[in-house]
């Protein structure tokens, strides 16, 4: 197959001193198809996968001249880039839809053509890594959907059974565990799950969100003959006794309905919060739409500020709201919020209870209604910024229209006016990307329409935004942006191609402004154990674990007497601890298969070694 040529040039100088490179991925006669939403997780997706063991690749759906839509790989060369499978032979299709990360894999829903319809299937870049993992409908299609990786080896995700699809007046999609294996593939329960379609156009999340090694949900009932709460909060663990209804939000009266029925509280808006709570946005009567938190109980889920307290005629609460949530900052969550005195303006919270502040940022008189709407925003050398709209009345003073602004923790600036005067840079898809921020520009910077939708880039704070794409005169249309280990795939619904912009900002600090892109299940407390174990001074006295690999005990090989043991898991969490272990000896015993750092203490120094368990 040919290759195309590159975008712009083989390089392109930037005005840092850097040299840019965009490289397009796809060969001739080969069009990406791509949702152009602004979701994480969409129907059809650009995924990122792997491993830093194992390295990075990208998947996607796209069809050539012989094949229908089949999936595809690229390790963003343009050599690397192929068709994965063709899994419904010829120029059939074969529906690759929501592809997710699992690991360093991807599943997702497609059909062979055959009679297994639409199905799971799993992918890890080969040909013969690539196959249906279950046939979970007997006589149609399951239509897999709603997939999020629940911990290490397992992800979760809904589907269609003959059963589940003639429960009640409508077909229902129920929650399935799997660990990628047809065996290791099944029911969780038969509980109504709601997804996709109830998320918002303004919500990048989706329509779940896993928390730490949970997974909170969206689902109603599945008995719709008997008292149901409407579309509420749920959360698994991938069992069936750890699967269930956290808390019935909204105590409204469903009519209609059984006595007891209640209605559903509008959620949206699911935000993993440092893998220790959920942040979402809930209605009720007394508070109407206002940001919540969750732990999982019904006793840690609670509205975290009344935002706005006014009422209405009836006296339900009016509710500020929660649009727009951003990336997490500074031990905060950062959204659009209302306090019903400055309109929609930035919201900010720790998620504890009673924690909220707003900063107005468009302040133009009245200031309830003219009002910021901040977007989404990034982090970038440790500055949340973001794009808000300060005001857009000609001739007025200090009003720049929609703009990047930032934000440190205590106050908000004006990144720069990039859109001279009232012209607006609509952000959209902010990421960064090798510590460098990237959006496409959803307005026009000098009115004609020649800068709308184009590649944007920031290297600092305070520095000034660059476009940095120039696929088509009218508009480049550049839209799902990606972070590929360091470089930015993205695509272009002007020619359907993959592109991959490699640059490093002058100055460039790995250590610093590289993303990590391992998949994190730890909080910050276990973050800060782990770096703390790490960081523990080992004596001069050597220490060894016999046997190792241990498989009911171990003895600890030291010359001075031990005070303390202390077991933990990869993660950092403790799962063991023992004191003056008698001989030395401590046994293994209800530890799980693994690599485990043990950590001895005795009266002069403390030392660590590794142990494996079998």
């Amino acid at each position: 197959m040919k290759k195309q040529s590159l975008l712009l040039s083989a390089a392109l100088m930037c005005s840092a001193g850097m040299v840019a490179q965009m490289t397009t991925l796809l060969p001739d006669g080969v069009k990406a198809n791509l949702s152009q939403t602004k979701h994480f997780d969409e129907q059809k997706n650009l995924c990122v996968a792997g491993s830093p063991e194992k390295g990075y690749k990208a998947f996607f759906q796209a069809t050539d001249t012989e094949h229908g839509e089949e999936l595809w790989v690229t390790d963003g060369t343009p050599e690397g880039t192929r068709m994965v499978k063709d899994i419904n032979p010829g120029m059939n299709t074969s529906n690759v839809q929501y592809l997710t990360r699992f690991n360093d894999k991807v599943v997702f829903s497609a059909t062979d053509g055959e009679d297994n319809g639409q199905e799971l299937w799993i992918s890890d870049g080969t040909e013969d890594g690539t196959y249906m993992v279950k046939d979970i409908h007997d006589f149609g299609s399951s239509n897999p959907i709603g997939f999020r990786q629940l911990d290490e080896n397992r992800f979760v995700f809904y589907a269609t059974t003959f059963d589940s699809e003639n429960y009640g007046t409508e077909p229902q999609q129920w929650l399935w565990v799997s660990d990628g294996t047809e065996e290791g593939t099944n029911l969780v329960k038969e509980v109504d799950c709601k997804y996709p379609g109830q998320e918002e156009n303004d919500n990048r999340w989706g329509a779940n969100a896993r928390v730490g090694r949970k997974v909170f949900f969206k689902a109603e009932e599945a008995d719709k003959e008997g008292v149901t709460h409407g579309v509420e909060l749920w959360v698994t663990d991938g069992t069936t006794e750890g699967t269930f209804l956290v808390k019935d939000i909204n105590l409204e009266v469903a009519d209609g309905k059984p006595e007891g029925s209640t209605n559903g509280p509008a959620l949206a808006h699911m935000k993993n919060f440092y893998n220790e709570k959920l942040f979402f946005k809930a209605w009720d009567q007394e508070h109407g739409n206002e940001p919540w938190a969750s732990d999982g109980t019904a006793e840690g889920t609670y509205n975290i500020f009344d935002t706005n307290p006014n009422k209405d005629e009836k006296g339900i609460g009016i509710g500020g709201g929660v649009t727009c949530v951003g990336d997490l900052y500074n031990g905060e969550v950062i959204f659009r919020g209302n306090d019903g005195i400055h309109g929609c303006e930035l919201g900010v919270s720790t998620c504890e209870p009673g924690n909220f502040r707003l900063f107005d940022i468009n302040v133009n008189e009245p200031t309830q209604d003219n009002q910021s709407f901040p977007d989404p925003g990034v982090v970038l050398d440790n500055v949340y910024i973001f794009c808000a709209n300060n005001g857009l009345i000609k001739g007025k003073e200090d009003n720049y229209g929609g703009e990047l602004w930032c934000y440190d923790g205590n106050k908000v600036w004006l990144q720069y006016d990039f859109a001279p005067g009232l012209g607006c840079n609509w952000v959209k898809e902010a990421i960064v990307v090798g510590g460098s921020m990237y959006w496409w520009n959803e307005g026009s910077h000098d009115g004609t329409g020649a800068t709308d939708t184009k590649l944007h880039r920031l290297d600092a704070p305070d520095a000034i935004p660059q476009i940095v794409s120039d696929i088509d005169a009218n508009g480049d249309k550049v839209y799902c942006l990606r972070n590929f280990n360091g470089d930015l795939l993205f695509t272009s619904s002007v020619t359907n191609q993959i592109y991959r912009y490699h640059y490093r900002k002058d100055g460039y600090d790995p250590k610093q402004d590289e993303e990590a892109m391992a998949i994190e299940f730890r909080t910050r407390k276990e973050i800060e154990e782990q770096g703390a174990l790490e960081a523990i001074t080992v004596s001069d006295v050597k220490l060894a674990l016999y046997p190792n690999p241990a498989v009911e005990s171990f003895r600890i090989d030291i010359d001075v007497p031990v005070k303390d043991v202390r077991i933990y898991n990869m993660a950092g969490a403790q799962v063991k601890a023992v004191s003056e272990p008698e001989n030395n000896v401590v046994n293994v015993n209800g530890l799980g298969s693994g690599v485990y750092m043990v950590t001895v203490a005795t009266a002069n120094a403390t030392q660590t070694a590794k142990l494996i368990v079998r």
